[in-house]
């Protein structure tokens, strides 16, 4: 999934996503399209940008929002209904 899908998926703008790209939360393939390099997001990634948005919107810092989101993604009883 390319940038802006994740963004419009997700919730987060793309200089987020960007960021945390740069902070090493996502790590998306490098894919050509056409003579340019584009980033290519997989589709499991999206809970995980969805929950550090979550956290970052009720004021935690990105390093607290990534390890709050990591600690909830490895218990999966959480997304149960």
């Amino acid at each position: 999934m390319r940038i802006t899908e994740m963004s419009r998926v997700t919730g987060a703008s793309t200089d987020e996503i960007r960021y945390m790209e740069k902070k090493g939360f996502l790590a998306p393939a490098g894919t050509r399209l056409k003579q340019r390099r584009v980033r290519d997001y997989p589709e499991g990634d999206t809970r995980k940008v969805r929950l550090i948005i979550k956290y970052r919107r009720q004021g935690f810092t990105w390093d607290m929002a990534f390890k709050k989101a990591t600690g909830d993604l490895q218990n999966p009883q959480l997304f149960e209904e």
